[in-house]
């Protein structure tokens, strides 16, 4: 990335985003604003940034913590301008910044900016979704607010049924709980039918069906692992996906003081639930891993240490055949690999 001049440093909230302006870190701030986080606002931003600087918008860096749907929105408006957006992680940011007394909108911004003129050389351009993935993205959600839904009215109409026969008002209950959750699951089905029609319509196909083949990883696990990576082009590698989902392992030591390895809690937790289901469906349906796994625990080796490993075996399957467009086979072998 060619170096920028101007650092334009932006903290979101839902509805309106405080920006500061600098040009250096030790110089501190030109000028700081706010504007509604709408269109209106967007244009305004716009309007307001070149009455702060004479430095030409090809040198401009707009830097902002990745707050989801509150910071997606200007990141898209400042893209398709042609101007340089970067969405940073808040904890990186956070962890960057020092100690700090004052907590403020304005000054969170002025925190930001001197982060992207701090680090500009990890800047990276934020990327604009297909339209197939910001369907599934919305798509997604609303399933996940279905699925919510329909938890709670399981648990109690559970608990309901051991005493629906001793009064009416249980008996109403419980049936008018049943009836609800018949009408989500029906209302689950057809968000499911449309994200599957989506990315089959979508060039999302290929690779969902590769994913697809490998045992014990599911539809939902494999829309997510999309949505999340930009259709597995967000990270290099394995480890890295592994290390984003929290499956990856890392060494704790200082000095003579050795606990081993651990994985680490800063992750996508989501992500991480979603891969213990598909690797505990593998120990069951896949002959290899269901071998790998009854081995290790015979051995003595912890049971989620064993079930941490098939989640990483599973991403390292699922990498390899969206990476070699190849779909997974259990009996599959390496051609240039002679057998002996």
């Amino acid at each position: 990335m060619e170096k920028k001049s101007l650092f334009i440093g932006i903290d979101f909230s839902k509805s309106k985003f405080d920006v500061t302006v600098l040009e250096n870190a030790e110089q501190g701030a030109i000028a700081q604003a706010t504007f509604e986080n709408t269109k209106e606002g967007f244009d305004a931003l716009l309007k307001w940034v070149p009455k702060q600087t004479k430095i030409s918008s090809d040198n401009w860096l707009f830097c902002g913590e990745h707050t989801g749907l509150y910071s997606r929105s200007l990141a898209i408006f400042l893209t398709k301008k042609k101007l340089f957006a970067w969405l940073e992680n808040p904890l990186q940011i956070k962890k960057s910044s020092g100690i700090k007394r004052t907590k403020t909108d304005r000054a969170d911004s002025l925190v930001i900016a001197v982060y992207a003129c701090r680090f500009q050389d990890r800047a990276l351009a934020y990327r604009l979704a297909c339209d197939a993935l910001e369907t599934l993205q919305m798509l997604h959600a609303y399933r996940a607010r279905l699925v919510k839904e329909k938890v709670l009215l399981q648990v109690p109409a559970a608990e309901l049924r051991r005493i629906v026969n001793r009064d009416t008002v249980s008996r109403f209950i419980y049936e008018e709980s049943r009836r609800k959750i018949k009408n989500i699951e029906k209302e689950i089905k057809k968000v499911e039918t449309l994200m599957n029609k989506t990315i089959m319509e979508s060039e999302l196909r290929e690779n969902y069906l590769l994913a697809l083949s490998v045992k014990g990883v599911g539809i939902v696990t494999t829309i997510c692992l999309m949505m999340h990576t930009d259709n597995f082009t967000a990270f290099e590698n394995a480890r890295q996906l592994a290390c984003y989902c929290g499956c990856a392992p890392f060494p704790n030591e200082s000095g003579t003081i050795n606990k081993g390895t651990h994985i680490s809690r800063l992750a996508n937790k989501y992500l991480k639930t979603l891969l213990t289901s598909c690797a505990l469906s593998a120990i069951k349906h896949d002959k290899e891993l269901s071998a790998y796994y009854h081995r290790k625990i015979t051995e003595g080796k912890n049971k989620y240490t064993v079930i941490n490993n098939v989640r990483n075996k599973l991403l390292q399957r699922i990498v390899a055949v969206v990476k070699n467009k190849i779909p997974y086979s259990e009996y599959y072998r390496n051609p240039w690999i002679q057998c002996a």
